[in-house]
């Protein structure tokens, strides 16, 4: 009787050169730095199950990390986003592969995919209107393209924050990427 194979597959049982060979054999594809075979699916799941194997259980997928394991983004960041909430006082080593921040986040920020908690797409939203980085405005709008009314919800949670730093320049960018989500609507 046959076995089935493993939906994520890490170097271990069998090794990392033999994992490669299979992949330019056409038997397996790469999921961020795992091994999927190739009658697998890519979903959220998966990624969110490779994301895992690497990171990790206590860490929180964020920002461009988030987005790739939703499926907003094509391919994984070459360095992951992550998170911990700041009331679990975890300390981690540094890593390359890592830029890891602590935030607190609201009920329903985060979503449980694969054992990784990963912020859901509002939570990226509002992320992003606070960042600011040259690729956001395309993020934001694949976001907002999906899910139009993230926009609203968004700035009424900012706007109802006492004193928030980057309140004005988080709904300004908000009110930017709407507006360009209205238009592209249109064309």
């Amino acid at each position: 009787m046959a076995h089935a194979m493993a939906s994520v597959l890490s170097p271990g049982p069998l090794p990392l050169a033999e994992l490669h060979a299979a992949r330019l054999d056409g038997e397996l594809f790469t999921v961020d730095e795992r091994f999927s075979p190739v009658d697998e699916v890519e979903t959220a799941w998966l990624r969110a199950r490779a994301l895992r194997s690497v990171a990790g259980s206590r860490m929180i997928a964020e920002l461009d990390s988030a987005m790739w394991v939703h499926g907003l983004l094509a391919l994984p960041p070459s360095i992951h986003t992550m998170c911990v909430p700041r009331s679990d006082r975890v300390k981690f080593p540094p890593s390359p592969r890592f830029a890891l921040r602590e935030v607190t986040h609201e009920y329903g920020d985060t979503a449980e995919i694969a054992g990784l908690r990963v912020t859901v797409p509002a939570r990226i939203l509002y992320d992003l209107a606070f960042v600011d980085r040259e690729d956001d405005g395309a993020a934001a709008l694949s976001i907002v393209e999906r899910d139009p009314q993230l926009v609203l919800a968004c700035a009424r949670r900012i706007s109802q924050t006492p004193n928030l730093p980057g309140k004005g320049r988080a709904l300004s960018r908000l009110e930017e990427w709407g507006r360009s989500a209205r238009e592209l609507s249109r064309r």
